[in-house]
């Protein structure tokens, strides 16, 4: 015991004589880390043409030696590909799309490396611009104004060899927003009075993808869809046949299956055109067209139909299961609350305010249910469109209203259409409402202190516009 005490001892006591001869002496070197200057966050580049990133790399010892690694990232082809040099050139040849791109910058005397990012947009002629959907004729037609004002006109039939089918409706840019960069997934072109409803189009080449009824794992008799709209995955949702209908999001992006339509939620009912699609907790207010009462939808990893299982606090301003109205619109504004006009049987229009919240059922809190304050301004051809303020515009004629529910007051847009009847309006944010006419397109200023003027004009627009989707 006494031989492994004295070991201990000595081996203390040496430890401490290392601890003591060590006077910390130690040479520090400041970090060298390269300047990158000349370097901008996005690279575009047509498709075709050549590439060319030319950074400024400077450092401040002239003896450290540099190397260079260009890495482009293509997440739908599930690969990435590798240059080598201080300059990234190349002869542009992916597919349309942005790619996040880094440079890496790396130290050759001590292997560190200095990371940088950037994307690169390879682009074709309809990668930006503004696309019309009109109606010509007994067809439909793509018209797309490139960002210097020049005009393409029947696009589609340009690239597909045939015209675009039925009475066009709807005009829609699909994106998916928790992806950076957002990929471009596609416009969805829909129509009226045709069996076949839509049209997937390639955003930047045009060309046919497949049809709406193509977007069913198994294809129905028919596809006649209401008003459709994009969800934050980029995937369809909307009415499709009465039914009511939401794109699968739970595979990759980039597979052919992603966005499709499986079978709709069953039950009995037949919706209204448009529903309104409640964040989380998810669920869904439609109107059923042939029992004249709101009905609702859960969306937790599957919608299902829940029908009048719901709960009222005021069914004396109005009872949601018995509104007896032919609905004229209805919409959800700001995520909060649900305006809805619809028509009685005597022919007087009415609107209609609620909320709602989701206590394990919805909860509907009715707020009125009062005459429009000017019933002959509502026509069968009438237009509407609200800001998140919870202030409308709708088109009676030639003419195009403001509407405050708030005070029920109505006020006559300073834009004149020449005569012309407007055929669309539309709200691109709370500063700017679209509208048309046969043959051109308006861009109206709705900001405060402002009352529609007209702050540009696209002409020369083939037939009558119906929608317009811009992208930049």
């Amino acid at each position: 015991m006494k031989r492994i005490i004295l070991v201990l001892l000595v081996a203390v006591a040496m430890v401490q004589q290392a601890c003591y001869k060590d006077k910390g002496n130690y040479d520090y070197h400041t970090l060298d880390i390269p300047v990158v200057t000349n370097f901008d966050t996005l690279y575009t580049v047509l498709i075709g043409d050549t590439l060319r990133i030319s950074p400024t790399v400077t450092v401040a010892n002239p003896n450290i030696k540099l190397g260079y690694e260009w890495r482009i990232m293509m997440p739908l082809e599930m690969r990435d590909t590798t240059i080598y040099g201080r300059e990234l050139k190349m002869l542009y040849s992916l597919k349309p799309d942005k790619y996040s791109t880094r440079l890496t910058i790396i130290d050759s005397t001590n292997g560190m490396k200095f990371y940088h990012e950037t994307t690169i947009a390879g682009e074709t002629p309809y990668s930006r611009g503004t696309m019309i959907l009109s109606a010509v004729g007994g067809t439909s037609q793509l018209t797309f104004v490139k960002p210097d004002g020049t005009i393409e006109t029947d696009v589609y039939r340009r690239w597909n060899g045939a015209s675009l089918p039925g009475k066009p409706l709807q005009i829609i840019n699909l994106f998916k927003e928790h992806i950076d960069p957002p990929p471009a997934m596609g416009y969805w072109a829909t129509f009226d009075d045709t069996n076949d409803g839509g049209m997937h189009i390639a955003s930047n080449t045009l060309v046919r993808i497949k049809s709406l009824r193509d977007n069913y794992f198994e294809t129905p008799d028919s596809a006649k869809p209401g008003f459709l709209e994009t969800t934050t995955d980029g995937v369809l949702r909307g009415v499709v046949n009465g039914k009511l209908m939401v794109g699968s999001s739970y595979t990759f992006y980039g597979a052919e299956i992603y966005g499709m339509f499986s079978l709709p939620p069953a039950g009995d009912y037949n919706l209204y055109k448009s529903a309104a699609f409640y964040p989380g907790p998810p669920y869904i207010i439609g109107y059923d067209v042939d029992k004249k009462q709101f009905v609702t939808f859960t969306n937790f990893g599957q919608v299902a139909y829940t029908g009048t299982n719901y709960q009222t606090t005021q069914t004396a301003i109005f009872d949601p299961k018995d509104v007896q109205l032919d609905l004229l619109h209805f919409q959800l504004i700001n995520n909060t609350n649900c305006f809805a006009f619809g028509k009685a049987a005597d022919g007087t229009v009415y609107e209609l305010k609620f909320g709602s919240t989701f206590i394990g059922v919805v909860l509907f809190q009715t707020t009125y249910k009062r005459p429009f304050p000017q019933q002959s301004l509502i026509t069968p051809t009438t237009k509407w469109a609200a800001l998140n303020d919870e202030v409308f515009y709708f088109t009676s004629n030639d003419k195009i209203y403001r509407y405050n529910p708030l005070n029920q007051d109505i006020q006559p847009l300073a834009a004149d259409f020449g005569g012309k009847a407007v055929t669309m309006i539309k709200k691109i944010d709370d500063n700017t409402l679209i509208s048309a006419v046969d043959g051109a397109v308006y861009f109206l200023d709705i900001s405060t202190g402002k009352f529609g003027n007209i702050i540009k004009t696209i002409a020369g627009v083939p037939g009558t516009p119906v929608d317009v989707v811009i992208r930049k």
